[in-house]
């Protein structure tokens, strides 16, 4: 799992101070994801993406699109 860095601002924060949102997945991602199902595999989800509390809000607004997509609509807010 990547650390609570803010994929927006670059924010280093806790956990209590932002939060982790999964975002519709690709089928790309889909596919990574299941790869970390196997045994001995580790990484953070490809669909996931962790925010800073300024920018948590927003992003869970955006769930319902790929993590792509919601990432370009808030960098441009």
């Amino acid at each position: 799992m990547k650390p609570p860095i803010c994929a927006i601002c670059g924010k280093q924060f806790s956990s209590d101070q932002g939060g982790l949102v999964a975002f519709k997945p690709t089928a790309e991602e889909m596919e990574y994801n299941k790869a970390l199902e196997q045994k001995g595999m580790v990484g953070h989800p490809a669909n996931m993406e962790w925010f800073c509390e300024e920018h948590l809000p927003a992003a869970q607004n955006l769930a319902h699109l790929s993590k792509g997509e919601a990432i370009r609509k808030l960098a441009t807010w």
